[in-house]
């Protein structure tokens, strides 16, 4: 440890340049003149961070930068900044803050980590108080009530967010801005690797974020952050514990959050343990029930899983270095492919029930992040973040295991902060990404695959006046190289009799390596035209690689319940399959986002405008084709003739026009009471034709209490249904769901004490998900109650 310090200390020495030895010392007021205490006072360019007292004060010592911008953070507040440049002797300097009615906070996702008010792209930002109001077991079900941000729900077990109509490929999922590196983008029953319970904040990125986390995130980013590589030594032990029970699922959930520190060293460890049993739900799982299908229960749905992080860093003013390893373990049931049987052999008076598809994950993550600040004349921070995961995951059917899927990815990331360059300042990066994929078993519907990715990036801002003008571009190039597959498809038409079958002859495909060259280009501009109110728009071209899926997908999904041919291949109206000769190209999208904030005073609004127009958009098409039922089963298995096999889908390029509106309001009736409401819509279009799994339209509402001690929450979310469905899809019901939860702090001298209830689906709907595969067989919960408490040290 004494040599890791002397090694710290030497690199981040040998970058800082010799003391000013200046102070600057100030107050921070609210425009009524009252102190604002807890307000953050940053010295851009440096890692120096001070906290106001109760009288608002602040005092930066030993000012250490050349040229010196202040900026201030508070989240009920405008944030403050000035530009003093050159500081040879002490200043004073006072900052006075405007209120504002949302919460404003920093967004560490975009390039130069701006606020959410002063964001150029849309973004929403979930912080820690209320992440643990809407926690739930899955990433998508978390942030569902987010605008424009719905969920795949493949059951409670697997759920991952939707931005925009986009999920799978087109949604990155990023922890501290690094891949989560699971399998979550290649079927929805895998679920996201990343968890909240430990979480600080939770960002996402709606519309293209693909200039700084790649091609995949042509649709939006969901970043999730953590403290697990601290990156400030905190003044004493700080953190949460929390038990939890609730009632539809029987679940219990515990967990433990706490970080520490002394001298230059900081720790960290989070760990959770939570167990369900199969959920409640309203009526039957499947809208066409099977005769002994069992009533109020949503079989295969319960889950176990636990998660461990211990991470330490080594902290100086200017800088920090850190590591951390996480190891998780999730054993949960896949809905919705139960099914009961006679056996041959046994007299039976009751049918017996199979135990069902589960899945199995172990997954082992390493990090490594470090920063350093004020360097030279140039550059004024560099940041690095590597990561390495090992996941994989075991399809277990019964106690036998099925198809056993890993994924070995790396990631690596280098940024560095430029200062004023006539006025502009920004960030240049590049980025490294390999993974190493493979599945074997019965459900092993793509080959083994090997990806890597090289990216360059870009992004520079500058003011003027009211204006803040941002451009950037990204440059990147993606390889695949997939191994031999051998598979075969035996199909019959939908409208036809079961005789009229084709069947195709087992066939090896061996696949040249892929390359794909990506550039995504963006200028936005955010106008602050009067104090708290602003409009934003930002103008964008980018290009994305297809994914690993999209392209050598062969077999049976079972988890979808679907075949699925990828664009490799070349698919006839009579279900014959070859290599395509066409090949594959980059999907290109343009689209403008503008967004319209009034963010001060009593009540304030957010609304966003988007249009996407989307060149070579790939899409699953299902082509009336089903597979011939007994070629389905598992080997030995009796065919049944009057079985109907997996409908197939067929990736395919077209034009595509996506297009939508996403609001929010908020409303303080008075200090104590506030009301809240939001609301989405998006439309998706292929030549006229509505693409498959679109969200539907949604308004949300709820009314908040909160004082010192209590805050209470009540709210409704209306669906309707969704009538715009793609050929072969069917109309969703709308449905309504009522929520309320409730919480009751108690003081001590060093612990917060919260005691909080939650109630979930009130009325015990029977909702079903347009946007998930499993809407048929698997609708949300039911009524759900849930208590329990927390200590916040």
């Amino acid at each position: 440890m004494k040599n890791l310090s002397r090694i710290s200390s030497s690199v981040l020495l040998a970058f800082s340049p010799l003391s000013f030895a200046a102070t600057i010392t100030g107050t921070v007021t609210d425009i009524q003149g009252a102190p604002i205490a807890g307000a953050e006072v940053k010295l851009e360019g440096s890692r120096r961070v001070e906290t106001t007292d109760e009288a608002g004060r602040y005092e930066l010592r030993d000012i250490a930068v050349k040229d010196v911008h202040i900026h201030v953070f508070s989240d009920k507040f405008i944030h403050g900044d000035r530009d003093l440049g050159v500081v040879e002797q002490d200043q004073v300097v006072d900052f006075v803050l405007a209120p504002t009615s949302m919460d404003n906070i920093v967004v560490t996702a975009t390039a130069l980590q701006t606020s959410v008010l002063e964001s150029v792209t849309p973004v929403s930002v979930i912080g820690a108080e209320q992440l643990r109001k809407i926690q739930a077991p899955t990433l998508g079900e978390t942030l569902k009530a987010t605008p424009g941000v719905h969920s795949t729900y493949f059951g409670p077990v697997s759920s991952s967010p939707v931005i925009r109509g986009n999920d799978g490929p087109r949604v990155k999922i990023v922890q501290n801005g690094l891949d989560v590196s699971d399998v979550s983008r290649v079927g929805p029953d895998h679920n996201v690797a990343a968890n909240t319970s430990s979480a600080t904040q939770v960002e996402v990125l709606r519309g293209p974020a693909t200039l700084q986390y790649g091609s995949g995130a042509i649709g939006g980013v969901i970043n999730v952050v953590d403290k697990r590589i601290p990156k400030q030594v905190p003044y004493a032990l700080e953190g949460e514990a929390e038990l939890r029970y609730s009632g539809a699922d029987k679940g219990q959930f515990a967990k433990v959050d706490v970080t520490a520190g002394k001298g230059n060293l900081a720790y960290h460890f989070d760990g959770f343990i939570r167990e369900t049993e199969d959920v409640r739900i309203p009526g039957y799982a499947s809208l066409n029930p099977d005769e002994d299908e069992p009533k109020g229960v949503l079989e295969n749905s319960a889950m176990d899983s636990s998660s461990y992080t211990a991470g330490f860093s080594y902290v100086q003013d200017e800088g920090y270095l850190g590591f951390a390893v996480e190891q998780l373990d999730n054993l949960y049931g896949v809905p919705g492919h139960e099914h009961h049987h006679e056996d041959e052999h046994e007299e039976q008076t009751e049918p017996e029930a199979d135990t069902g598809t589960q899945i199995d994950v172990d997954m082992t993550r390493y990090q490594l992040a470090g920063e350093w600040n004020d360097l030279n004349d140039t550059f004024t921070n560099i940041r690095f973040a590597a990561s390495y995961t090992d996941y994989q995951h075991a399809e277990l059917e019964g106690q036998e295991i099925g198809t056993v899927f890993s994924n070995k990815g790396s990631d690596l990331r280098l940024t560095a902060n430029h200062g004023g360059t006539g006025a502009w300042h920004g960030v240049i990066g590049v980025q490294y990404h390999n993974a190493d994929y493979e599945a074997l078993g019965e459900e092993a519907f793509t080959p083994a695959t090997d990806t890597a990715s090289y990216a360059l990036f870009m992004v520079e801002q500058k003011k003027v006046g009211d204006f803040t003008v941002e451009l950037g571009a990204r440059f990147e190039r993606t390889e695949y190289q997939a191994g031999d597959t051998e598979w075969e498809l035996h199909t019959e038409h939908l409208e036809t009799d079961h005789d009229e079958e084709h069947a195709d002859e087992a066939h090896v495909f061996t696949f040249d390596e892929y390359r794909f060259t990506s550039a995504s280009f963006s200028a936005g501009v955010n106008w602050e035209y009067q104090q708290g109110h602003g409009l934003a728009v930002t103008l964008s071209r980018n290009e994305r690689a297809p994914s690993q899926q999209e392209l050598f997908a062969g077999g049976q999904h079972l988890a979808t319940q679907t075949f699925e041919v990828g664009l490799v291949y070349d698919l006839d109206d009579t279900g014959e399959v070859s290599e395509s000769l066409l090949g594959a190209e980059e999907e290109v999208s343009t689209n403008i986002d503008i967004t319209l904030r009034r963010f001060i005073g009593e009540w304030g609004y957010t609304v966003s405008l988007f249009y996407n127009s989307a060149g070579d958009y790939i899409y699953q098409a299902q082509t009336g084709l089903f597979t011939e039922a007994g070629h389905e089963e598992e080997a030995g298995a009796e065919e049944h003739g009057d079985e109907e096999g997996l409908p197939v889908f067929y990736f395919q390029q077209a034009d595509a026009t996506i297009y939508g509106a996403e609001a929010e309001l908020y409303v303080d009736l008075t200090p104590n009471w506030r009301l809240e409401a939001f609301g989405d819509l998006i439309r998706a279009e292929i030549d006229s034709q509505d693409l498959p799994r679109t969200p539907p339209m949604r308004l949300g509402a709820s009314l908040h209490y909160d004082n010192e001690v209590l805050s209470a929450e009540f709210g409704a979310v209306w669906n309707d249904s969704q009538k715009n469905v793609a050929p072969f899809e069917s109309v969703t019901s709308g449905y309504t769901l009522l929520n309320a939860n409730l919480q009751y702090s108690v003081f001590t001298d060093s612990v917060e004490w919260v005691m909080f209830a939650r109630a979930d689906n009130l009325t015990d709907e029977d909702a079903r998900v347009h946007t998930s595969f499993l809407k048929e067989q698997a609708p949300l919960p039911g009524r759900n109650f849930s208590f329990g408490v927390r200590a916040v040290f």
